[in-house]
């Protein structure tokens, strides 16, 4: 571990304080012994000045400890310039990297990944690691203006590997590093040269200057508390820079800047000033009142309530982000006993956020949730379709892009339209979606995926699902992207134990969902007749063209519908429906044992000879 100088003169300056003048003069001839050839004369010279300023020539005193830092920073002056002199070579391409491409096929995708391998035959990766300890060395020692020429070239510098194909490929210092090819820790070498970058900077422009590296993208993410925080002095001017800081970042868009003015508000600000600066940011940083409102909850419920309320009030609707305020609003109100306007704030969630799980929450656990059936209807009338565009936007900050994601506006795919459709009891709409299919392949992305499952278990009439049942449970709950920890937000409930797997979890707390909103929905004998025809159609074509084509890693799914079938006809008074239906499967399909299998394992009697 490097020892910075002035930790270095304060132990010799002990260590010096009590010798005696035949200590003192064995460790000057040691030192001497070590002075090379072409320092020698200045090493006399220090010796004379020393002799001077001991017998008191008062026009010829020396001070030891500014001539060392003025020799380290004529040290370090070489070897910048001889460091740019290398970087300019990588940046010219005359110092560049091997690269071998080939298809790796080790993954078992259905397309091989194009990876790389890469030699350094120049030594590219000792220049960054020679840079990253000059830097350390520069700020443990405050030569803070070296530091940022430095730090300018370590992240600003891509390295060209030549692949042989003529197009070749550039690597940051993430990829080096990544690859390899320099020990560096990024993160180290990040935080000392912004801390480098801050104390270098005049005050009035420190916040402009951090925000143009902060931006980039081998830097953005880096927490501005850790980099305030690393260096051997006490920064000056820190007020100012946060209050100056929180004010750039209020007018800058992008989630980057979202997500630096969250950071500086929480670390920052007191309650009062955390709720107008969220008023503040809100057109462009919406996101800020969700930080807030959270930050408050722990302390003062009913303060987050209000902010929350105030907050849902300011933010478009349109933004889903004010779903996930409108969540943690409902939560501050079960705290304060506000159960209706719990209620009416998991109504908003649905509205800026119209997902399945959002309506699902609202339908199962409100006390008489009929009373919304409008609002619920033209949420889903209102909402836009999803573009499936790019939600990243160009930039000017030194980055590629820069994400909006902070304004991201509310839409619906086909199968979230398809779940709403559902849900909300239009049924004959949705199995109409579902039969139209005609082959038993191609399912994936298609409505049918989640939609025989879900039928499965609405025409169930037992209460625990058995084995192929079970699977449909956590089919539904995957095809619906249901996860508990977003169910349960805004309902403020303790978070449980660990013992079972997340995909468990989700599989339960889905389940119990639906059980509610299940025993809230009226279905005609005559529907579910009609229901389960199609049903038993749509699982016969899958299961035969999934078996027939021998597309053995989907067997245990069809062998799960197949039981699931039998189990929802039992569940309604046809006895053995399960054990006809997968013995029926496994006559129609005699030779294919790896089916028999999994047909077994979701109960199939076991009649092969001992």
């Amino acid at each position: 571990m490097q020892m910075n100088l002035r930790k270095f003169t304060e132990a010799v300056d002990r260590e010096t304080k009590e010798m005696s003048s035949e200590e003192l003069w064995f460790l000057v001839h040691g030192l001497a012994r070590k002075v090379p050839e072409n320092a020698r004369e200045e090493f006399l010279d220090l010796i004379g000045r020393a002799r001077k300023k001991e017998t008191g020539d008062s026009e010829n005193t020396y001070d030891i400890a500014a001539a060392a830092r003025e020799t380290d920073r004529r040290d370090i002056d070489a070897t910048i310039s001889r460091l740019e002199d290398r970087f300019h070579e990588i940046e010219e391409g005359t110092l560049a990297l091997r690269a071998e491409g080939y298809e790796d096929y080790s993954l078992e995708s259905w397309d091989p990944d194009w990876v790389y391998e890469y030699e350094d035959p120049e030594g590219i990766g000792e220049i960054f690691e020679q840079t990253d300890n000059l830097i350390q060395h520069c700020v443990n020692d405050g030569f803070y203006e070296e530091a940022v020429k430095l730090f300018d070239l370590a992240v600003g510098t891509e390295v060209y590997a030549d692949d042989d194909s003529g197009d070749g490929i550039f690597l940051s210092l993430r990829d080096l590093v990544g690859e390899h090819l320099a020990s560096v820790d990024c993160k180290r070498l990040i935080e000392n040269g912004l801390y480098a970058v801050y104390q270098n900077t005049e005050p009035d422009q420190r916040a402009q200057e951090m925000y143009a590296y902060l931006t980039s993208d081998l830097i953005r993410g880096t927490r501005l508390e850790d980099v305030l925080s690393v260096g051997r002095e006490e920064l000056e001017g820190q007020e100012m820079f946060w209050r100056s800081w929180i004010r750039l970042l209020t007018d800058k868009p992008g989630d980057t800047a979202g997500k630096y003015l969250e950071e500086a508000v929480l670390l920052q600000c007191t309650e009062e000033e955390m709720i107008e600066a969220a008023h503040k940011a809100a057109p462009i940083h919406p996101g800020l009142y969700l930080a807030v409102v959270k930050k408050l909850a722990g302390n003062n419920a009913a303060c987050a309530l209000n902010t929350g309320r105030t907050a849902l009030k300011e933010i478009d609707v349109k933004y889903r982000i004010r779903g996930n305020v409108a969540l943690a609003t409902a939560e501050a109100a079960l705290k304060t006993g506000e159960r209706k306007l719990a209620e009416q704030c998991w109504l908003e969630a649905y509205r800026s956020d119209t997902t399945a799980v959002n309506y699902l929450r609202i339908a199962a656990e409100c006390g008489n949730p009929g009373q919304y059936w409008k609002e619920l209807t033209q949420a889903i009338d209102s909402c836009k379709r999803d573009s499936g565009g790019d939600d990243r936007e160009y930039s000017d900050y030194g980055s590629r892009y820069e994400s909006y994601h902070e304004i991201e506006t509310n839409s619906m795919n086909e199968k979230e339209r398809f779940l709403l459709c559902f849900l909300s009891g239009d049924f004959d709409a949705a199995m109409e979606k579902c039969a139209k299919v005609q082959e038993g392949l191609g399912w994936t992305g298609h409505v049918i995926k989640c939609g025989i499952p879900l039928f499965l278990l609405l025409l169930l009439k037992s209460g625990t699902p058995a084995a192929g049942c079970r699977e449909q449970v956590w089919t539904a709950a995957y095809e619906m992207e249901f996860r508990k920890k977003d169910y349960e937000t805004g309902l403020c409930k303790e978070p449980g134990s660990q013992e079972k797997s997340a995909g468990e979890e989700n599989a339960d707390a889905f389940e119990a969902a639906f059980s509610k909103w299940k025993a809230r929905q009226a279905v005609s004998a005559e529907q579910e007749e009609k229901y389960l025809v199609q049903l038993e159609r749509l699982i016969h074509i899958r299961v035969k063209a999934i078996v027939s084509g021998q597309h053995r890693n989907h067997y245990s799914s069809v062998a799960a519908l197949a039981a699931a079938l039998g189990e929802v006809k039992e569940s309604r008074g046809e006895l053995f429906a399960k054990d006809r239906i997968l013995l029926n499967y496994r006559a129609e399909f005699p030779r294919h044992s790896s089916f028999h299998a999994q047909l077994r394992a979701y109960g199939m009697p076991d009649t092969r000879k001992r």
